[in-house]
């Protein structure tokens, strides 16, 4: 015996019945289901359901630094990540050493290797998967990306550049965040972020700031993290829709599993936090996080 009991919902006065309820046995499923035809109303349809926006600033330290129009700001620290990235490379390169002069690999090698781009990845994916749900629920619709074409290669460190293409992978990660954001029905979209590392968003001057590890100071009395100060600055040069006042800005740390929020304020130092080393700043507007003495 089959009871069905149709309950209106009057929270719901944009919809309107359109035609009888159909209620079928689906033989295939073993499932019973039920449609019915409705019509959603002019005002319903012309309310987006999400049509806010993000930026993000994506380096090596502070993997990405998210700012969006509705206020939030997040922040997913890399250090921790990369140290174990090092520590196997490392241990690749001693068990190179110790190789015969014909060989150039060995099968304990190919496993570290293996292990290390795993590790790398499994972050990356669960980083943009945290991410795109949080922006997700936000009712975030664009997320803007700066281009890095020919900016790597030709103005940061050889050290640098060995950080990012093969730990952080740029092209990489981008990719698997296009792949992801496609999922949520949110666009991500590749803009110009040159200056944005260096722009006072309190004057304008790009000429007068300062980045110090990870503070960005102006003479006319700003400081703030730099990296989220970036994409703040990145979201409002690329969106004319209103930017809400910043709440306070959440920190992530990956345990080898997951990203936790951590409990410390990105505006706060702390001497287990690594800077950035300020000699790789750029004139163009990008910023190059290289190594520090402890990671």
């Amino acid at each position: 015996r089959l009871r069905l009991e149709i309950v209106g919902d009057p929270n719901w006065p944009d919809y309107e019945d359109q035609g009888r309820l159909e209620l079928w046995y689906d033989e295939t499923d073993c499932t019973f289901r039920a449609s019915q035809p409705v019509t959603v109303s002019s005002d319903a349809r012309d309310t987006p359901l999400a049509d806010h926006k993000a930026a993000l600033d994506i380096g090596a330290n502070n993997l990405v630094a998210c700012t969006t129009t509705t206020g939030e700001q997040y922040l997913y620290e890399g250090r921790k990540l990369f140290q174990r990235f090092r520590e196997t490379t490392r241990e690749i390169a001693r068990l190179q050493s110790k190789l015969r002069e014909s060989r150039y690999s060995s099968e304990r090698i190919r496993r570290l290797y293996r292990k290390r781009t795993r590790r790398r990845d499994h972050a990356q994916e669960a980083l943009c998967r945290d991410l795109l749900e949080r922006l997700y629920a936000e009712g975030v619709d664009t997320v803007y990306i700066g281009g890095l074409t020919d900016v790597l290669g030709t103005h940061w460190s050889a050290e640098t550049n060995a950080k990012t293409h093969d730990f952080w992978a740029f092209k990489q990660f981008t990719g698997r965040l296009a792949c992801t954001a496609e999922e949520y029905g949110i666009s991500v979209e590749v803009r110009s972020e040159a200056w944005t590392s260096q722009e006072c968003p309190q004057c304008g001057s790009t000429e007068r700031t300062t980045r110090h590890q990870d503070t960005l100071t102006c003479p006319c009395g700003f400081e703030g993290h730099a990296d989220l100060t970036a994409s703040e600055t990145f979201l409002r040069r690329h969106t004319e829709k209103a930017v809400r006042p910043m709440a306070r800005p959440v920190r992530f740390e990956w345990d080898s599993h997951e990203w936790l929020e951590s409990p410390r304020s990105p505006a706060t130092e702390s001497p287990k936090e690594q800077r950035t080393d300020p000699s790789t700043v750029h004139r163009d507007g990008n910023v190059a996080s290289g190594d520090s003495q402890t990671v």
